[in-house]
């Protein structure tokens, strides 16, 4: 409930000032960033139970909005991002992240599970920009290692709202509504059961498995100090809600929190 309140404070807080949406552009193009916070997320996708750590970051940032290509290249703990394309109209980016996988030990129910280990992904992401600071777009992710195995996809609309503090300064607001896709291989993997001595055989096949509501916001507090609040809600949906992991040991609802301070040691 807490973390509900919070949401809800920093979205209304989002939409109290007026948008901006043409102005002046920042000096410096280049941003080094170092800072720490704190993640509470479901141990496992499907999970009931969760796990809360915290972390230090490294937060690197280049842009340049005078260029429609590699305009932007930015890394953040584990996710990156490279943009081909960005203009009035569309943008197409390179995405990484990492995923942390599953571990027999992140929860009891898993012991006669095989571990889903953790590793890199790689996509793309495309977002088509629509009047009034919304857009519509899908990002599709696969692993590095068994590249094209296994496919996740998410389809989204989203709402950001941007406002220039200073010359090297940005608030940004962006509220998401997203429809996940896994393909055969990834439904298997997270959701699906052998037949043993605990779980009968289930296979889901591959369609829609979640909808997620999203926001994140980054906010300036001091000329160095800045803030990151990511806050999900989503909900397992289809054949994943159908899986006794979800369905007898799990949950089909999924929260995450994460908070992150992070302060500017050089720009240029």
């Amino acid at each position: 409930m807490k973390y509900f309140l919070v949401f809800l404070i920093f979205f209304s807080l989002s939409f109290a000032s007026l948008s901006k949406d043409e102005v002046d552009r920042p000096k410096n193009n280049f941003h080094v960033h170092v800072g720490g916070g704190f993640i509470s997320k479901p141990t496992y996708l499907g999970s009931s139970s969760r796990r809360f750590f915290w972390f230090p970051t490294v937060f690197l940032n280049y842009q340049d909005k005078d260029k429609n290509y590699l305009n932007s290249f930015e890394i953040f703990g584990p996710q990156a991002n490279l943009t081909i394309i960005d203009n009035n109209r569309f943008s197409f980016d390179l995405v990484g992240e990492y995923d942390f996988g599953r571990q027999s030990g992140d929860d009891n129910s898993l012991t006669l599970l095989e571990d889903i280990d953790s590793s890199y992904q790689t996509g793309v992401d495309f977002e088509y920009k629509l009047p009034y600071n919304f857009s519509l777009g899908t990002e599709v992710v696969t692993g590095v290692k068994d590249f094209g195995d296994q496919i996740e996809a998410d389809f989204f609309l989203s709402y950001s709202h941007y406002i220039w503090i200073t010359f090297d300064q940005i608030f940004v607001n962006k509220t998401s509504l997203s429809y996940q896709y896994g393909n055969s291989d990834f439904m298997n993997e997270w959701f699906g059961t052998p037949a043993n001595q605990k779980y009968t055989l289930y296979k889901p096949s591959s369609g829609f498995y979640g909808l997620t509501l999203a926001n994140k916001l980054i906010s300036p507090i001091t000329e160095r100090i800045s803030i990151v609040l990511d806050v999900d809600y989503q909900r397992l949906i289809g054949e994943a809600a159908d899986s006794r992991l979800v369905e007898i040991q799990g949950s089909p609802n999924q929260y995450s929190i994460m908070f992150v301070g992070i302060f500017e040691l050089y720009s240029f």
